[in-house]
């Protein structure tokens, strides 16, 4: 999970593009608005803070010490260099977020409408943008249709996996539901792994 302080900063900035840009009949942002949110957001699961600086996860060494891990992802990074730049060299591994972003978005956008503070869209942002490292072929399995021997689960969640969230308490929320679904494990080495982990 992000630094709050980044989160919150990232909640004022979604509320201003809400409130002040042009929305189409689905809610979506007009002129490009919609992909700028998005990568704003997604960009939150990549942010951490060490002794009073910006950090950004871009390399392997790093989103090992920040990041989780399916245990299949673990297993082949154990054999890339620590210097890869996760940038430029995916390699057969992918950073999945655990909610789809543009669920989150979404979430975002109704929580504002039902005069959420800025806070508590930041708590929401805080507890469900999380990148997690898988293989490609997990990440197939995610993405894919059922018909096509995949959960079907790309932009979406499973049903019930928001079941107990009331009152906007994201936190109780099962946001690693999409990877339980699809049998995808976490790798008990980087289980406890957070961008806000303290150095």
């Amino acid at each position: 999970m992000s630094n709050f302080k980044f989160t919150l900063t990232t909640a004022k900035i979604i509320r201003s593009l809400y409130e002040f840009s042009g929305l189409n009949s689905k809610g979506q942002f007009c002129n490009g608005w919609q992909y700028r949110c998005r990568n704003l957001v997604s960009e939150l699961a990549y942010f951490s803070e060490i002794e009073g600086r910006v950090h950004f996860v871009c390399y392997l060494r790093e989103a090992k010490m920040f990041c989780k891990f399916s245990e299949a992802a673990w297993s082949i990074v154990q054999e890339q260099p620590d210097d890869t730049y996760l940038r430029k060299n995916k390699g057969s591994t992918h950073g999945e977020h655990i909610v789809p972003i543009s669920l989150v978005q979404c979430i975002a956008f109704n929580m504002l409408k039902d005069s959420a503070s800025d806070e508590e869209v930041a708590n929401m942002l805080s507890s469900l943008v999380e990148v997690v490292f898988i293989t490609i072929d997990e990440k197939k399995l995610l993405d894919l249709s059922i018909r096509n021997l995949g959960y079907g689960l790309k932009t979406t969640m499973p049903e019930g996996w928001n079941q107990d969230v009331f009152n906007y308490e994201w936190s109780k929320a099962n946001r690693y539901a999409r990877l339980e679904v699809a049998g995808i494990k976490l790798a008990q080495q980087t289980i406890n792994n957070s961008l806000n982990l303290e150095l």
